[in-house]
């Protein structure tokens, strides 16, 4: 093993974070609200809609992550970034919008009829009485589904996106020490879903205790 080696590469290393970085936590807020957005209209009563809707999600998931890139770089024409942004989300938002749909309706249909007995809209009983629940109860599900995030934006290396993997790709290339970078990347890796978890099991607690 030669380690030195690798510390030279560390400039691109760093870049490489720096784009896997950006990109999944872009991807997570992206995925996040449209995911919700598509759980709740999965929710409504207007059966049209959420059979749309149902129908979508499950093109959606049914879909390799792969494919939805590809499509969206050489068939749709996005740049590398942006389709990768794109592709990420529109992939994960389909199984968020299940741990939505599910968190919502794990809650008693009389916290919803209270709302409206109180002369709360439709939004408000969503927004005051129904999301605060749902939240405590989808923080799991949603810890895995952005750690998910994380380990998919490699996919992106594939239209020369310069993140983690292909960075130490790149090294192991240069360096035949493909043990050593597949180490480092895999570290940093495990680092950046760690804080995820961190982060999510504090917000947990704090939710659980509001």
């Amino acid at each position: 093993m030669d380690w030195p080696v690798i510390w030279q590469y560390r400039a691109a290393i760093l870049q490489g974070l720096a784009y896997t970085v950006v990109i999944s936590a872009l991807a997570i807020v992206g995925s996040f609200l449209f995911g919700t957005l598509l759980g709740y209209l999965r929710l409504t009563r207007h059966a049209l809609l959420t059979e749309v809707v149902n129908g979508y999600v499950e093109i959606v998931r049914n879909t390799p992550l792969i494919v939805k890139l590809f499509f969206l770089y050489y068939i749709a024409g996005l740049d590398a970034f942006p389709s990768g942004l794109v592709a990420l989300i529109v992939h994960q938002s389909g199984y968020i919008s299940d741990v939505i749909t599910a968190g919502f309706r794990s809650i008693s249909p009389e916290q919803a009829e209270s709302g409206y007995a109180l002369g709360l809209s439709g939004r408000q009983v969503f927004v005051f009485a129904l999301l605060p629940q749902a939240a405590r109860l989808t923080i799991p599900p949603l810890t895995s589904q952005f750690i998910e995030v994380v380990k998919n934006s490699a996919v992106v290396m594939f239209v020369g996106v310069q993140e983690l993997t292909f960075e130490t790709q790149e090294i192991s290339q240069a360096t035949l020490r493909s043990f050593e970078a597949a180490t480092v990347a895999t570290l940093l890796y495990v680092t950046l879903t760690s804080v995820i978890v961190g982060g999510m099991t504090s917000l947990g607690r704090r939710l659980r205790w509001a």
